[in-house]
This record gives C-alpha cells, sequence and structure tokens, in this order.
C-alpha cells in the first residue's frame, strides 16, 4: 500500500500540468512573445532579395539541331569562364560574388538560363556578370558557326567541282543529277545555320523571391511554443528543487 502510495505521489495528472501552466502563465506568454517578436525583427532586418534571369538561344546549324548541346554549354561556362569573372570580382573588389550564379537549360528547349538572387543594390552587378557569361557564349558558338560554314562552303566547292566536270562528260545525266542533289543538300544545310541571340539580360522578377517573412513569423511561434512550454515546467522542476532543499535543510 505505501509502495503505491508513493507511486500515486509521484505521478502527474493532466490537472497537476495545468495548475503548473496556469501558475505560470505569465512566464509562458513572455518567452512567446519574446520569440515572436525576435522573428519579426530577424524578418524585417532582411534585406528584400530578387531574382534576376538572363536568356540565351543557342546558336542552330540545323532547324532544331543546336550547333552545341545546352548541357555542352553550361559545362563549358562552369568550368572556364565562371571561376574566371569570380576571381576578377574578388579582385576588383575586395569580396566574392554577393549573389549566387545558376546555369540550367528549360526542359525541351535549346535556351541557355542564368539566374541570380541579388539585392536591388547589386542589380547592374548581376547584369554586368551575366552579360560576360553570355558574350563568351556567343562568341564561341560564333567560332563553331563558322567552323560548320568553312566545312561545308569547302564540300560545296567541291561538290560544284564535281558538277562541272559531269557537264562535260557524255552520258553524264544520272551522276549529273545525283550530284545537283547533294549540291541542294548541302545548300540548304548552309542556308539553316543560324547565330545565337541574346533574349533576356538580367530581367528583375516582378515579386521578391526572399526573405519569406511570413515563414519565418510562423516559424518564431512555433519555436515560441515549445520553448514557452519548457520555461514553464523547467521553471517548477526548479521551484520544486528549491523546496525539497529548503526543506532537507530546515530538519
Amino acid at each position: 500500500m505505501n509502495q503505491e502510495n508513493s507511486r500515486n505521489q509521484g505521478e502527474i495528472s493532466l490537472v497537476d500540468l495545468a495548475t503548473i501552466f496556469i501558475r505560470r502563465i505569465w512566464l509562458f506568454v513572455a518567452v512567446l512573445v519574446l520569440f515572436v517578436v525576435g522573428g519579426v525583427v530577424f524578418a524585417l532586418m532582411q534585406p528584400e532579395r530578387y531574382e534576376y534571369v538572363s536568356l540565351y538561344q543557342i546558336a542552330q546549324k540545323a532547324s532544331d539541331k543546336p550547333i552545341e548541346s545546352p548541357e555542352k554549354s553550361i559545362a563549358v561556362l562552369k568550368s572556364q569562364k565562371m571561376p574566371e569573372l569570380e576571381v576578377g570580382y574578388l579582385a576588383q573588389n575586395g569580396e566574392r560574388l554577393p549573389f549566387s550564379v545558376d546555369l540550367g537549360n528549360p526542359e525541351n528547349t535549346t535556351l541557355v538560363r542564368i539566374s541570380s538572387e541579388a539585392v536591388r543594390e547589386k542589380a547592374d552587378a548581376v547584369r554586368a556578370f551575366h552579360t560576360q557569361l553570355l558574350q563568351f557564349l556567343e562568341k564561341r558558338h560564333e567560332m563553331l558557326i563558322d567552323q560548320a560554314k568553312n566545312n561545308l562552303q569547302t564540300r560545296l566547292d567541291s561538290v560544284n567541282r564535281t558538277l562541272d566536270s559531269l557537264k562535260s562528260a557524255p552520258e553524264g545525266g544520272q551522276a549529273i543529277a545525283e550530284v545537283m542533289q547533294k549540291q541542294v543538300e548541302l545548300e540548304g544545310e548552309l542556308s539553316e545555320i543560324s547565330s545565337g541571340e541574346l533574349l533576356v539580360v538580367g530581367r528583375e522578377s516582378i515579386q521578391r523571391v526572399a526573405p519569406n517573412r511570413k515563414l519565418i513569423g510562423l516559424f518564431a511561434i512555433v519555436v515560441g511554443f515549445i520553448f514557452a512550454f519548457l520555461a514553464v515546467f523547467l521553471a517548477e522542476f526548479a521551484s520544486l528543487v528549491k523546496k525539497a532543499l529548503r526543506e532537507q535543510s530546515n530538519t
């Protein structure tokens, strides 16, 4: 019986929990308000960041056939040009890039997409960085276009010489038709080659992308509730320990 009474005395009922909570309600409110106010202040202090997007249409050597795959273009930018620009920015400004730079390829397109998140004060720096990346890519593709055109022109010149020699030969009708067909194909491929195009450079998003002040506020409320409950029961625990120590000292 004594063991059962001792066990019952050591247990805390829901009524006891409610009593503790009500007795220390102001501590709960104080801690909760502290976290909420802190979260609001933190959210308001965060600078507003916007997304800046640039788009580049890769040069085409045939219909729906880019001069270079978007994946390779992105890999070249990441491995060659971006490190150079990052080092240059650090040397010129004494700090690392204050914005992110992400490269991607929208699905089912031959576009290269460059996006950055930055405060408006850095918008010009973002656009300058994007422009240098795109100009590098544009020059690279112009070089590839020249190579493709020269290759096609060489083949076309060879076909033209063959055609001229066949015209002077007797009974060359079938061969002439085949060579002329090849000539038309090469001329068509040559005419389909098109240069790359800068579609958009540093277009700013209509709405900010960060910070998400509502999410920060909600997080502060949730964390505040948790710590407020902990504070209440830790305070009650400390009070009981002090009471027990005081009773022991009196005896």
